[in-house]
Formats: C-alpha cells, sequence, structure tokens
C-alpha cells in the first residue's frame, strides 16, 4: 500500500476544520507550502501574505507570528493526518507474516524508510517543532501514537513468548527501535541530507543492527 503524504493530505484536512476561517485556511495552507519549499527561516511572513492574497496586517491579526502559523498548522496533522497513518501502518503491520525477527524488521524499517522519503519536506517543515516543544511533543504523543503502540507491544509480546526477542521491557525495545530509525531520519533528512546515500545499504545495516540486539 502506497504511504500517504503528509503535505498532499494537508490542504484536505485543513479545509474541514470548522474554526477556522476561508482566509485564515488560505494562510496555513500557503504557509506549509512555502515553508517545504524554501524552508521555515527562509520565507518571510510578507511572503505568505502575498501568496495566500492577504495584506499583512490582517494576517497578524489572526495569527500573531509566524511561529504561530506553524504551531496552529500542526493541529490537524497531529489530530488527524498522523493517526490516520499510523492506523494504515498498524494495519500494514497486522498482515505482515510475524515467522521470525528479521522478516519483522525488515519489513518495519522499510516501511518507515519509505515513508520517511516520501515526506521529507514535512518531515523537515515539522521535525524541530516536535523536538523541542515539549507541550506539542506531548500532545502529538497523546493523540496519535496509543492505538499503534499498543499494536506494536503486541507484536513484541509474541516474539518474545516464542523466544525471538530478548526479554526486555516493552518501553526500552520500543524505545531503541525508534531511536535507530529516528537516528537515520535525522542525518539523512536534516543533518546530511547532501551525502551520497545509498538506502538499500542503511536499510541492511539498521536492520542488522537492530537483529543484533534484539535477537533472544
Amino acid at each position: 500500500m502506497p504511504n500517504k503524504k503528509i503535505l498532499a493530505e494537508f490542504p484536505a484536512a485543513v479545509n474541514a476544520t470548522k474554526d477556522l476561517t476561508q482566509k485564515q485556511k488560505d494562510v496555513l495552507i500557503t504557509s506549509i507550502q512555502l515553508f517545504a519549499k524554501q524552508g521555515y527561516a527562509n520565507t518571510s511572513t510578507h511572503q505568505i501574505a502575498v501568496a495566500a492574497h492577504q495584506s499583512e496586517g490582517t494576517m497578524f491579526k489572526h495569527f500573531k507570528s509566524k511561529a504561530n502559523i506553524l504551531r496552529i498548522a500542526l493541529d490537524p496533522i497531529i489530530h488527524q493526518i498522523i493517526p490516520d497513518i499510523l492506523d494504515e501502518l498498524k494495519q500494514e503491520t497486522l498482515q505482515q507474516p510475524m515467522t521470525n525477527l528479521h522478516d519483522f524488521l525488515e519489513f518495519f524499517v522499510r516501511n518507515r524508510m519509505a515513508f520517511a522519503d516520501e515526506n521529507q519536506d514535512a518531515i523537515k517543515v515539522f521535525l524541530s517543532e516536535l523536538l523541542y516543544n515539549e507541550d506539542l511533543r506531548a500532545e502529538f504523543l497523546t493523540n496519535a501514537t496509543a492505538s499503534f503502540v499498543n499494536t506494536f507491544k503486541t507484536v513484541i509480546a509474541d516474539f518474545q513468548r516464542r523466544g525471538l526477542m530478548v526479554d526486555w521491557p516493552f518501553p526500552i525495545v520500543f524505545r531503541h527501535i525508534m531511536s535507530v530509525l529516528g537516528g537515520y531520519v535525522m542525518d539523512r533528512y536534516i543533518l546530511f541530507p547532501d551525502r551520497d546515500w545509498d538506502d538499500d545499504q542503511q536499510a541492511h545495516y539498521l536492520v542488522l543492527a537492530l537483529e543484533k540486539v534484539l535477537s533472544a
């Protein structure tokens, strides 16, 4: 199943929001397009206003600052788009034959790498905000991940029951997998995007590293 693209889903999610005026929706959609294209720091409020066909005064009346535009734009992503994406991943995960740990890690790592590649523009726009805004991060974890984490917990418990994975507490296993994948995403799309990346090789080593640590 093709991965959903966050920025492609964003306009529909914003337009479905009932407590925003059309002018506010236009600003959010336009600003995210500009942030993705030229970067948050390189996008001025004047550019956003011009592209959204509004005056800066009107825009500031509604949003106060560029940072607040980004913060409000994250709401439909946290409450609607990300939960839909995780539900899609949950269904795909449950459909995979869980015969051994290697095959599961191979599926999960490559699936999430493909998702990151297709959503690299969104990652560049939103990742720093999620990393450094504690309240926003807590809101994201509360609203977006509970169902998927429970599914993941079931899969991990099954591997442990069959003696195929180390008998560590689930939070430790989950954090290790996510930190390995998160480190790859940070390197690949934020810190060193211009390196000559061989993603197939990267996937091989990520799976190898996870399997080495997590195998029983």
